[in-house]
């Protein structure tokens, strides 16, 4: 029964968000064709997406899980330190030199279009709101309702008139909601943020957009770097594993905490075309040359992953040990656990 609910939900939210998509400009990137954007590696079909629909096979999760309570974090990091804290799926705060970042925030009680239906969580975030330090900067990797939340981000735009950085074409959808700190980026655009000299990039991912049955791949999608005195910071967003890794190797180099996907990547016929398995990940740290790596994109909400709520814990000790990196380089934070990222 819950296989079928979950697969007429799926269906009824492609088809009842038709009047969410935007129309970005038709000059404006090299990688948008005038009607869509695209990455230039394999992507799924209409068809691929009814299949997966239709055939998903859910693995029974926990109605609840209580997680281990953690100190509320930090107001900030002084200069030249490095503080991250796990807060749900890819809800994460960085902080550095001075700044307060917060990654795809999420605090609402379903990843959805409605509040009484669609993938629910099973855990509270691991920070309460009310407990954030002050904000400076929201990273939005793109517009799917898991990772873009409007109710929470209208909350933390009450509480900390952030600046929020989006791919391009949202800002469209995020003006219309009341928004106004809304800086839009293309791959490989800037965002400098002074006096702190931090620089933040919004870098190719291979995913995808859509709010809607019509509107797929009509915003762009991304993944953020951050730039600071500090050392390099990634966060991946949601990708599957591609040839753009390399694109961002060439031009970082190395990087001091990097951020990657871990969950949601079963079945992988489908999956390995939007989401990392924990091997990709772990090739990923590899291939980037990333000295603390940090899992995320987990056990936040069920009814629609084919993998059980813990699988990506495991599968990541057996990529570890299968490439030779050390589970010191490579490990997931308990939600709402914060660590000082050593230098």
């Amino acid at each position: 029964m819950s296989k079928i609910f979950t697969s007429i939900w799926l269906i009824f939210s492609v088809f009842s968000v038709v009047s969410c998509a935007v129309s970005p400009k038709r000059d404006i990137s090299d990688h948008f064709d005038g009607t869509r954007f695209f990455h230039g590696e394999q992507d799924y079909s209409f068809a691929d997406m009814l299949k997966w629909m239709l055939t998903m096979n859910p693995a029974k999760w926990p109605k609840w899980i209580e997680d281990e309570k953690w100190p509320p974090p930090p107001e900030q990091a002084g200069k030249g330190e490095l503080r991250i804290t796990h807060i749900n799926h890819a809800t994460f705060l960085i902080q550095m030199d001075g700044i307060n970042i917060l990654t795809d925030p999420i605090w609402s009680e379903r990843s959805s279009m409605v509040s009484w239906a669609g993938p629910k969580r099973v855990r509270a975030p691991g920070v309460k709101m009310a407990d954030l330090p002050r904000i400076d900067i929201i990273l939005i990797s793109h517009d799917h309702y898991d990772h873009l939340d409007l109710v929470t981000l209208k909350q933390l735009v009450k509480n900390h008139s952030p600046e929020i950085l989006v791919g391009l074409g949202i800002k469209e959808l995020l003006v219309s909601q009341g928004f106004t700190k809304v800086t839009e980026m293309d791959w490989w655009q800037r965002y400098e943020s002074s006096p702190n000299d931090l620089k933040v990039i919004f870098v190719p991912s291979r995913h995808s957009s859509g709010r809607g049955l019509f509107d797929k791949n009509k915003t762009l999608w991304g993944g953020f770097v951050i730039e600071a005195p500090t050392g390099n910071v990634y966060f991946a967003g949601d990708t599957a594993y591609g040839n753009f890794l390399s694109d961002i190797q060439q031009r970082f180099g190395q990087f001091r905490l990097a951020l990657l996907p871990i969950g949601a990547y079963e079945p992988r016929w489908f999956m390995k075309m939007q989401h990392m398995s924990p091997e990709d990940a772990v090739q990923a740290h590899k291939l980037l040359n990333i000295r603390q790596s940090i899992g995320m994109h987990f056990g936040t909400f069920g009814g629609h992953n084919d993998e059980e709520v813990d699988a990506h814990e495991k599968d990541l000790k057996v990529a570890l040990k299968k490439h030779d990196v050390s589970e010191a380089e490579f490990f997931v934070l308990g939600f709402g656990e914060g660590i000082e990222v050593k230098k």
